[in-house]
């Protein structure tokens, strides 16, 4: 099961799920949740000051997808 992590203050919320599905088809991976978040927390919503586990940070080679991703879901100005 995929969590349904929604971002705040989006109309209609974007949730994790249609971020992995527009990664897939564009990019041919899917991003797990935990480097959704931590892209967020970079990109979106600054440091939330909790400490992270190494394997819950996106690899950098992945996170220019999900940045694309915010993009394209109107999470992030152009």
């Amino acid at each position: 099961m995929i969590p349904t992590t929604v971002t705040a203050n989006q109309d209609p919320p974007v949730a994790d799920l249609d971020i992995q599905e527009w990664i897939q088809g564009r990019y041919g991976f899917v991003p797990h949740p935990f480097w959704i978040s931590h892209c967020r927390e970079l990109y979106l919503e600054g440091p939330t000051g909790q400490p992270r586990r190494p394997w819950h940070e996106c690899p950098p080679e992945k996170r220019s997808a999900v940045k694309e991703a915010f993009r394209h879901f109107g999470m992030l100005a152009e």
